[in-house]
């Protein structure tokens, strides 16, 4: 292999690239000899300048790769001498595993998968980029980016900026019905750190835990991969069923998603609500009420949380900015009972050293200068607008062949098909089709789950959701078509 192939047209310097070149050949035990070609030599060869060569051996000498003796010349480390015989009996490392690590390996993730995006996107959980403030969002940033307050030169409380959770404290508490102080709430990146901080804290493997299916399969995943045992419990169209509660259950915990259950619709009905927290207290159980959107409700008011409901202070409440400003931002937050707040800080710091401060200073901003209701106004007039077309349009392309929760809210709806349709050879089609829609079969920890697809109505204009169901309509029209022949 020939090692002395320097680019002169390269923005980086030529000492630099033989440097790399060598310190390659040395570890892979190319030289013949121990004993590097003199500098002048090796610059005439590749007509170079003697300080290139001079100052690649100097950088490979500092680190130690070479040696160099006066009136001797540059010479390999003889402890890289064996570096051939390294190289020709190198074998893969197979690292062994804690349980931990094995659970990881074990745990179903959803792979990334790199495709083309179909003409018509029905992913959910998107954001429509002309709707958001884009302009004041970058003023405020610039206000902290354009001075020099200490604040951007020295990391941020691990809890959050508390400017930031004083605001979310008060919104919280006028808006969704939270009965919280700032101190109780804690700035994480992302509601999936927010789980895996409690499941370390709070469970042990084996334990049991209550969770809705369909659900949220994230979090399955998550409380799996520490170790606890999941037991499933149906939802209806009010969402999560407590009768449905096994009698034997002894859940330490339950993960529901009470404004606006995921991925099917629903909103857990006060009585439910009431007996949820009753069978928390008689099993001395903590409930995770994840609130991903309880704020784009488009009938009236948003419906108050559940954990203002809770009397002894066992409701962990989770909020997410991703949804309602842009999913980048990476910003949630977690309200947590009084008794948990330090064991979460201190769990928290040993992870990460916190959220950026500057980006938390601009959402507090946001927030204080009454940017995000107005904007949450806007956001529930054009969601609302765009969820009434994709009813429409159902209603129009498909009528009578899908069942679906119509639930005012949310960035998404679950189409349950005719049982005689594959899930899977819908999503097929109507990819073929330019129209991008998802399964629902993830969503399930039930065996054989009814056929279903996720459409999300968020990222998309109103006109590319009446032509995409109306080209759903067609694909499933001709399955059927297709089906009924057989």
């Amino acid at each position: 292999m020939n090692y002395w192939t320097l680019d002169k047209q390269s923005q980086t310097p030529l000492y630099l690239q033989l440097y790399h070149q060598l310190r390659e050949a040395i570890l892979h035990g190319e030289f013949a000899s121990q004993r590097l070609p003199p500098s002048r030599v090796l610059a005439s060869e590749l007509g170079v300048a003697r300080i290139t060569v001079s100052q690649a051996y100097n950088q490979l000498e500092t680190e130690g790769f070479v040696l160099r003796r006066r009136g001797a010349g540059t010479f390999i480390a003889p402890y890289l001498s064996a570096a051939a015989e390294r190289e020709r009996d190198r074998r893969p490392f197979q690292p062994e595993f804690s349980s931990w690590g094995q659970r990881v390996l074990q745990t179903a993730v959803a792979p990334t998968r790199k495709r083309s995006r179909p003409e018509i996107d029905f992913g959910f959980g998107r954001s429509f980029p002309h709707i958001f403030p884009y302009d004041i969002w970058r003023k405020l940033l610039a206000r902290y980016l354009s001075t020099d307050d200490a604040m951007l030169s020295r990391y941020g409380s691990v809890a959050g900026f508390l400017p930031l959770r004083e605001a979310l404290a008060d919104y919280l508490t006028r808006w969704r019905g939270v009965t919280c102080r700032a101190e109780q709430v804690v700035i994480v990146n992302g509601a999936q750190q927010a789980l895996d901080i409690l499941a370390r804290l709070l469970l042990e493997p084996g334990d049991e835990v209550l969770v809705e299916t369909p659900g949220y399969a994230d979090a399955f995943s998550l409380f799996q991969l520490n170790g606890a045992l999941l037991t499933a419990v149906p939802v209806d169209d009010s969402g999560f069923v407590v009768d449905k509660i096994p009698e034997h259950s002894r859940a330490k915990m339950a993960f529901v998603t009470p404004s606006n259950q995921f991925p099917q619709g629903g909103t857990l009905p006060l009585e439910r609500r009431m007996a949820l927290l009753q069978w928390a207290r008689q099993h001395n159980a903590l409930i995770i009420e994840d609130d991903y959107d309880g704020e784009l409700r488009y009938d009236g008011r948003p419906l108050a949380a559940l954990q203002g409901l809770a009397v002894d202070d066992r409701v962990i409440y989770l909020g997410t900015f991703s949804k309602v400003l842009f999913p980048a931002l990476r910003l949630s937050y977690v309200v947590l009972p009084e008794g948990l707040v330090r064991p979460f800080v201190q769990a928290k710091q040993l992870i990460d050293r916190g959220a950026p401060t500057l980006t938390q200073a601009a959402v507090a901003d946001f927030m204080v200068e009454g940017h995000f209701e107005r904007h949450l106004r806007h956001l529930r007039e054009a969601y609302s607008e765009r969820r009434q077309t994709l009813v429409a349009a159902l209603q129009t392309h498909l009528p009578d062949l899908v069942r679906y929760t119509d639930e005012p809210a949310g960035l998404h709806v679950m189409l349950y098909l005719p049982t005689r349709l594959s899930e899977t050879a819908v999503v097929q089609a109507a990819a073929e089709a330019g129209v991008g829609v998802y399964p629902a079969a993830p969503y399930f920890m039930t065996p054989s789950p009814p056929p279903a697809i996720l459409l999300g109505f968020s990222g998309l204009s109103e006109a590319e959701i009446e032509q995409g169901v109306a080209r759903l309509g067609e694909v499933m029209t001709t399955l059927l078509h297709e089906e009924n022949k057989r």
